[in-house]
């Protein structure tokens, strides 16, 4: 019996991760095309879900490589904010006088707005990708370190006597207790980081490309084309949500025991 409620409430967990917010985007779409049919707003001004729909389809195969720029340049700021991320916050946790070094530098990066760098990289780096890269890491790479050095940090005492009686290395040491015990605040730094990585992608597209969702979106308004413009954030926030569901989903199967813990506690609550 335990076993069946324990796959039931299974199913209806993943029921509610899924469906949730498949009907609240539903629920949006109708508000949406609600209020333009009850103001007779113009489709200059507000188009519905359908005429947006029906321009995104006209543009066809003009979208592939517009979507594939931007997936690309996103996810390799992405994966470069990760690996900086993480040897950052192991330099941060095992070296006292580079963390006070590295924390001030990485803490006034995070505080200068990205966009005004971004004209200074197409000077720096000319046309490209790779300017817009550099825009995407430096917007990700933030919640990166601070979470991955949080937990890093956040060791049981016990565990490092254990490792010190047993005369582990320093790599060992973050191997096998210090990596497992963080996981879950590096992945709190993934989920928000592939975000601020996607928003990255669009602010360098906006300042210098001539390809990409976030140029699509710079030239359609430009035009006046805003249901050519509102298809492409609409594909923008769609990439967002799967990039961000796949960590979600990467984070339930690396972490089982976290979801059983975050309903025991909700339990607890009530």
């Amino acid at each position: 019996m335990s076993s069946l409620n324990g796959r039931t409430r299974s199913a209806s967990d993943r029921l509610r991760f899924f469906g949730t917010p498949i009907a609240t985007l539903a629920g949006l779409v109708l508000l949406w095309q609600a209020v333009v049919s009850a103001f007779s707003i113009p489709a200059f001004i507000l188009p519905g879900p359908a005429v947006v729909w029906k321009v995104a389809a006209d543009f066809g195969a003009n979208w592939i490589p517009h979507a594939a720029a931007t997936i690309s340049i996103a996810l390799l700021g992405f994966g470069v904010a990760i690996v900086v991320g993480v040897l950052l916050a192991v330099i941060i946790v095992h070296s006292r006088v580079l963390g006070q070094v590295l924390t001030p530098a990485i803490v006034i990066m995070q505080i200068v707005p990205k966009i005004a760098f971004a004209p200074l990289f197409l000077i720096w780096f000319g046309l490209g990708p790779l300017p817009i890269v550099v825009v995407t890491f430096l917007v990700a790479f933030f919640p990166m370190v601070v979470n991955s050095a949080v937990g890093l940090a956040d060791i049981e005492r016990d565990l490092l006597d254990l490792a010190r009686v047993l005369r582990l290395n320093w790599w060992k040491v973050l191997w096998s207790i210090r990596f497992p015990s963080a996981l879950p605040h590096i992945f709190s730094g993934l989920k928000i980081a592939s975000t601020l990585a996607v928003i990255g992608a669009i602010i360098g597209e906006f300042v210098g490309s001539n390809q990409g969702l976030g140029y699509l979106v710079l030239i359609a308004n430009n035009n006046l084309n805003t249901p050519l413009a509102l298809a492409a954030i609409a594909l923008i926030s769609l990439f967002g949500l799967a990039l961000y569901a796949a960590i979600v989903i990467l984070e339930m199967i690396s972490l089982p025991w976290k979801p059983a813990e975050m309903a025991l506690e909700s339990v607890a609550r009530t």
